[in-house]
């Protein structure tokens, strides 16, 4: 089995992506890079965030760089049962079936044998993973990059075959995304351009907009965001600060592991948007208070990794006083 990613199947569609977004009359800029790369240059970033930024080979100290390729993890714990996300739909924000229609119990040898034989029209993703077992703390070590940041933390790890994507969303709370093995593209939009985004009405942290398809007629305030694109080679870490919206592919098989740190987005900053957003947003918001509050009747889980629902977080302010309880990866 060999190491580089490259000599496996690609992805190609980031260069056409960009091209039709730019057609189209968005702003798309290129990743803002950092000069120089080092660790008190992304504690500067953290401290006073003015937006995402890719420290490039920032990790290239560490033991996962040369440690986490597929050939040596399989020969380390191949035999390590992993459920995994299989035969996953290329098109669309949004899962044809439930989540667990995707879901596959199987041995880590044999998921990421199908990986590398994966076509980019039906990915597959060990994604959302804790790297307790399989992915040694030793190997990476994040207090080094934030000083050790205050506040509850979570660690996970990406594993994936080309073109696999998560559609664009927004996480909680500051992520360093760090590329160890293969490529990923990703396109950012900060949170200032939370309205212009279109985030479901049901669910604030989730966007209808599918960038590879375009629609702006349907989505036309999209024109006034900022959106940034660009690779992730391996080394390479993306600092996003928390309410960065992203939307990652890979470009090829690919090995990643991100963190998430500091305090999370604020409940006001939430309401704030919701106003903003209007009637059939209120009404969402109200109905999923009910049904899935009051009444604890299970949701859907038709986005990547669902999270409550707008209605469930005001329900879960109110009966538990955290707005956030079901969707901090830290609480888990």
């Amino acid at each position: 089995m060999a190491t580089s990613s490259s000599t496996y199947r690609r992805w190609d569609g980031a260069d056409a992506l960009v091209d039709s977004l730019r057609r189209a009359g968005l702003d798309v800029r290129p990743l803002p890079r950092a000069e120089p790369s080092t660790a008190a240059a992304l504690s500067s970033a953290v401290a006073r965030p003015h937006g995402p930024m890719v420290f490039p080979g920032l990790t290239d100290g560490w033991p996962a760089r040369k440690k986490w390729t597929p050939q040596a993890l399989v020969e380390a714990h191949g035999q390590v049962r992993v459920q995994a996300l299989m035969d996953l739909p290329s098109q669309g924000v949004l899962l044809p079936k439930e989540q667990s229609a995707y879901e596959q119990e199987l041995s880590f040898g044999e998921f990421v044998t199908g990986m590398l034989d994966a076509s980019p029209s039906s990915p597959c993703y060990l994604a959302y993973t804790r790297p307790e077992g399989l992915f040694p703390e030793g190997d990476y070590d994040f207090s080094s990059l934030t000083g050790g940041p205050e506040g509850e933390t979570d660690t996970r790890v990406w594993v994936g075959s080309g073109g696999t994507r998560s559609a664009l969303h927004s996480d909680l709370k500051d992520n360093l995304f760090c590329q160890i093995w293969g490529e990923k593209f990703v396109v950012l939009v900060p949170w200032e351009y939370s309205g212009s985004v279109y985030p479901f009405p049901d669910n604030l942290v989730n966007s209808q907009i599918d960038l590879a398809e375009l629609d702006l007629h349907r989505f036309p305030q999209l024109r006034s965001a900022v959106l940034y694109a660009g690779a992730l080679t391996p080394g390479d870490v993306l600092f996003m600060p928390r309410g960065c919206w992203h939307d990652f592919s890979s470009l090829t098989p690919s090995i990643s592991i991100n963190h998430w740190f500091g305090p999370s987005v604020e409940f006001k900053d939430y309401i704030s948007l919701l106003m903003r957003l209007g009637p059939s947003y209120w009404a969402a918001t109200a109905k999923d208070f009910l049904v899935h509050g009051i009444l604890r009747k299970p949701e859907p889980t038709h986005f990547f990794f669902s999270p409550p629902s707008t209605g469930k977080r005001l329900y879960n302010l109110l009966r538990w006083g955290n707005f956030s309880r079901e969707n901090d990866p830290t609480r888990d």
